[in-house]
């Protein structure tokens, strides 16, 4: 179940497709010279979920549905293959997830990008909002003509006239407080500077990219993750069977590995979280989004649950792992019953009382 989209973006030979082939298992093709990537990439990566698996493994799941992205992996910015259409499909994205290059390698030009993830930060950017204010200003021009025949159109003119002041200036709308009225004056333009990123800095294997962290998110949006990892090992991990991949970088010092933390922030960055249900047929991963109560939950499920929602037996996926199973939690006190009001957290399992 696809849960968001987000489209891969970075400037020339900075491992982005690398990046993609490492989240998704996919083998599109690299190339060391510039723009090597001319038509999208699509793919889907699954969410990492360790409490899945170990509930699964509990109430032996013959089946493990897991939560998934959707990723568009985009030609290079910077050239003529980013404009028009490429750039009309990153708008359809729910968010970004923008490649940095600090590694060297002699075998892959730098002349496009450098090496130097800040500039590079700072260039992705100003590109993209750019982009935001040519599309804001020819709107701005046509909806103060239609304010003037409609005064109800008058505060949505001034809204996007005041953005587009802002993108001008070459400042993001994301470093910026609008009000609901303006966002939805906004939301038929797709402003890609509204679109929530992840920055990554691509490293090179073993080298301490943890300083490019902080130097990062100092030129970025305030609230944009950054996430430090080496793409060509995560590529190479990805095509290692799972005890394999543990034992790589368990002997690396690097615990599950930099990937499970990028696909997470791009999975919390829409303000997203997992809730799930359990059972010998299938352990599944669902999701929705924070603040949605159990009738919505359950409606994820299947329309018929949200229609006819009752009421929803929770409990927290690590208290039923530790309990043995969902019966044994139910022994030991452990599951709640909880009506229509109740607004679902992370980690709930959750099983549906309803009438068709």
């Amino acid at each position: 179940m696809v849960v968001a989209r987000f489209g891969i973006i970075g400037l020339s030979n900075v491992g982005k497709t690398t990046l993609f082939n490492a989240l998704t298992g996919l083998e599109a093709p690299t190339a060391a010279h510039p723009f090597s990537t001319t038509t999208p990439n699509v793919g889907v990566a699954e969410v990492p979920d360790p409490l899945l698996e170990e509930a699964a493994a509990v109430e032996r799941s013959k089946k493990i549905v897991h939560a998934t992205l959707e990723l568009l992996d985009l030609p290079a910015m910077g050239g003529a293959s980013m404009a028009g259409q490429f750039l009309g499909r990153l708008r359809e994205m729910d968010g970004s997830i923008a490649v940095l290059r600090a590694f060297e390698d002699d075998a892959v030009p730098a002349d496009e990008s450098g090496t130097d993830p800040v500039g590079q930060a700072e260039e992705l950017l100003l590109e993209l909002t750019m982009a935001d204010a040519d599309v804001f200003e020819r709107r701005a021009g046509k909806i103060v003509k239609e304010a003037t025949a409609d005064p109800k159109k008058k505060p949505a003119a001034d809204a996007i006239a005041e953005a587009a002041k802002v993108l001008s200036e070459g400042i993001p709308l994301r470093a910026m407080e609008w009000s609901p009225q303006a966002l939805a004056a906004f939301r038929d333009l797709a402003p890609l500077t509204l679109r929530p990123t992840v920055w990554v800095v691509n490293v090179d294997e073993g080298q301490d990219g943890e300083a490019f962290r902080s130097t990062v998110a100092d030129v970025v949006p305030a609230g944009d993750a950054v996430v430090v990892l080496s793409a060509r090992l995560e590529e190479e991990a990805a095509r290692l069977d799972p005890a394999d991949r543990e034992e790589i970088f368990a002997e690396l010092g690097l615990g599950e590995g930099a990937l499970a933390e990028m696909v997470r922030a791009a999975y919390s960055a829409l303000g997203l979280l997992t809730f799930y249900t359990l059972g010998p047929k299938e352990a599944h991963a669902w999701t929705v989004r924070r603040g949605a109560t159990a009738p919505v939950a359950a409606g994820k499920i299947h329309s018929d649950l949200e229609r006819g929602f009752i009421r929803a037996e929770v409990a927290p996926i690590e208290k039923v792992i530790a309990a043995g199973g969902w019966d044994e939690a139910k022994r030991q006190g452990l599951v709640r019953v909880e009506g229509k009001d109740y607004v679902v957290t992370e980690g709930d399992v959750i099983v549906v009382r309803f009438s068709v």
